[in-house]
């Protein structure tokens, strides 16, 4: 179902708010001087009226309604443990308004409220896309004549089950799907838990991890399922109250200020896209799909799209090549290996580089810089991409130009790009290695894990976590450089596997899944990954690594490997060790299989990938996760009429 719709209605003592998108009905109000979440529905003809009572911040009370946001401000520098002012009450009524979406099938719709006790006004953004799925976030104003600092940021929060639900016990079970793994690297491995009675709190404080923040609610009193994301790649908070029902929020969190807005300012906060079915799991994954594919997903050019790749680092123990044998001559035999068995994208991963921080091609291995390899993947048929770490991380960066000159830039070797000139100058550096080296497809890294809360800097007198004003010039600087470069793919890999937020997904093009990618490893990552993630924006290397402490070891036989690599729904990658040296010395009948499975690949699935549906089998589904059992199993096709199961 497509349809869209919002309506507003004067109600005793303020307004409502109806919201429908696809199968979702939500309403909000209003009431006296609080803004609250009401309630939701699968009938789109759905009104209700709720009963009187308001959940005070903790939860306490049988009551239908509660708060839909969250906000804490302060207005002098107190110490971390002081909390702020809670902007619960106070709300006026300004104006709702609607904008035309992206798509015809979506709607913007805009509410604005003044605080009259504090000095703040605040837009509540609600994107509404025909999928089940609605898209929430919050514009913030210091209309006051001194800086403010937010403390606390719940975008979205409310009620989700209401205990007046006829199917609804105490002994029913509300079991919450979401990443297991706090604090390693474990990427993709979904999970359920029991939700016992009172609060449930999951946080991440490590900084840039792999614990996603998404979560999945599967209540089997009533056969229904929430289910959301935050769209925010470092430290959060998910929240659920089991009492009388369920409520939720979540957020990003900080030790210090969030963010300080000064005088007349006005901030976008992170975004939660939250959805609704009374249908099963499969249908909230496929829901989740549409509404990133529609709403999320950069638009990306078809010819320059789900490329089979093939990548080469020099500083991988298993890669063909290290030192001065990582060469212009050596690596020429590659993509002539590369082009042989039907490879379309050649990666020139780490070891290019003179050094961190001084991206240009190493003279002794590179005499004529990279032109010539660039020059011969295009004549084979192949685009060229790059690797690159301009956001910092390994290698000697204290010894380059822009560390001894401007050190207040790193925090140990990372950049700190909430400092205007240090995003500046790394922007400067993206331009110049597209502009010098002219690549079809940059690589992003950024080594930068367990840094916890990351740096803080005084703003307008108040500490303040970097993190917030960071994300907002790397998505800036990104959309900057896409469009510049509109032809050039932007692969993110930070840390082999972070960053699979939706708000980075929104400004890139590719993901690159994980740097572990031993059996059965990959196919646990994937299956839980894809509930989450529709899995074509995701890049799965095949063969790169050993197991979780990156020794290598042996592989199964070519044909499983190749199997498994061009048939997991996404852009396959194969590693350079994968594949011999050189023309010589590859085999007519490794060549031969390597451009069967690469034909099935372009011919049959790639077609698909944009729009297919995955059905959860095995172990991942409505009631396992990726420990559940040994062997994995999901099935993708183009969608259905009926959407009701696999066929």
């Amino acid at each position: 179902m497509e349809e869209t719709d919002v309506s507003v209605r004067k109600i005793p003592g303020g307004r409502e708010v109806r919201y429908v998108s696809g199968t979702s009905v939500y309403v909000e109000k209003l009431e006296g001087d609080r803004w609250l979440g009401c309630g939701w529905n699968v009938d789109t003809s759905w009104h209700t009226d709720f009963p009187d009572g308001i959940d005070t911040p903790e939860g306490i009370g049988k009551k239908s309604v509660s708060e839909a946001f969250e906000l804490r401000i302060k207005d002098r520098p107190t110490p971390p443990p002081t909390p702020g002012t809670l902007l619960a009450s106070g709300w006026t009524w300004v104006d709702c308004t609607t904008l035309p979406g992206a798509t015809p099938a979506s709607i913007h719709v805009v509410v604005q409220l003044s605080n009259r006790l504090f000095p703040v006004d605040l837009r509540i953004h609600t994107l509404l896309d025909g999928t089940p799925v609605l898209k929430r976030w919050l514009e913030i104003t210091n209309t006051s004549e001194k800086p403010l600092a937010l403390t606390t940021c719940i975008p979205w929060s409310g009620r989700l089950w209401l205990d007046s639900i006829p199917a609804w016990t105490e002994k029913a079970p509300i079991v919450l799907g979401h990443s297991l793994r706090d604090g390693t690297f474990w990427e993709g491995w979904f999970g359920w838990t029991n939700l016992k009675q009172g609060s449930n709190v999951f946080k991440q404080t490590q900084g840039l991890r792999t614990d996603d923040p998404y979560f999945f609610l599967r209540n089997d009193g009533s056969g229904e399922y929430f289910f959301g994301q935050l769209a925010w790649p470092a430290n959060y908070v998910m929240e659920f109250q089991r009492d009388n029902g369920l409520t939720f929020k979540t957020g990003p969190i900080a030790v210090d200020p969030l963010r300080v807005l000064a005088t007349g300012e006005t901030i976008t906060t992170p975004a939660v896209h939250l959805g609704y079915v009374r249908r099963d799991f499969d249908a909230a994954v496929q829901a989740m799909h549409a509404h990133i594919r529609r709403s999320v997903s950069p638009q990306r050019d078809p010819d320059h799209t789900y490329r089979i790749q093939y990548i080469i680092p020099e500083d991988q123990g298993p890669s063909l090549y290290h030192g001065s044998d990582f060469n212009e001559e050596n690596l020429k035999k590659c993509i002539d290996v590369a082009a042989a068995v039907g490879i379309e994208t050649f990666i020139l991963d780490f070891g290019w580089a003179e050094s961190a921080g001084k991206w240009f091609p190493k003279a002794e291995w590179f005499p004529s810089g990279l032109d010539p390899l660039r020059n011969h993947a295009h004549k084979k048929g192949l685009r060229f991409g790059l690797y690159s770490e301009i956001e910092g991380g390994r290698g000697e960066w204290n010894k380059t130009e822009a560390f001894i000159e401007n050190p207040q830039w790193f925090a140990g070797y990372i950049l700190n790009i909430a400092i205007p000139e240090a995003a500046a100058w790394m922007e400067s550096e993206w331009i110049g290695i597209a502009e010098r080296l002219k690549v079809d497809l940059f690589r992003h890294d950024q080594n930068a894990v367990m840094r916890h809360e990351g740096t803080v800097s005084m703003q307008h007198g108040f500490p303040e976590n970097d993190y917030w004003r960071h994300y907002e010039a790397f998505y800036a600087m990104t959309d900057r450089i896409r469009a510049t470069y509109p032809n050039m793919v932007l692969q993110q890999a930070a840390s082999g596997g972070c960053r699979l937020d939706l708000a980075t997904i929104g400004h890139w093009d590719e993901h690159f899944a994980s740097d572990r990618t031993f059996n059965p490893w990959i196919y646990q990552m994937a299956s839980g990954m894809s509930v989450f993630l529709p899995p074509e924006i995701l890049v799965s290397p095949h063969g790169m690594m050993g197991d979780q402490t990156g020794k290598y070891i042996e592989h199964p036989d070519l044909v499983t490997m190749l199997r498994g690599a061009y048939t997991m729904d996404n852009t396959p990658m194969i590693f350079n060790a994968m594949l011999p040296k050189s023309l010589e010395e590859l085999k007519p009948e490794v060549q031969e299989t390597f451009l069967h499975y690469a034909n099935l690949y372009k011919t049959f699935i790639r077609p698909m990938l944009a729009t297919c549906e995955v059905w959860h089998i095995a172990p991942v589904n409505a009631t396992g996760g990726v420990e559940t059992g040994g062997w994995f199993a999901w099935n993708s096709h183009l969608p259905t009429r009926s959407r009701l199961g696999p066929p």
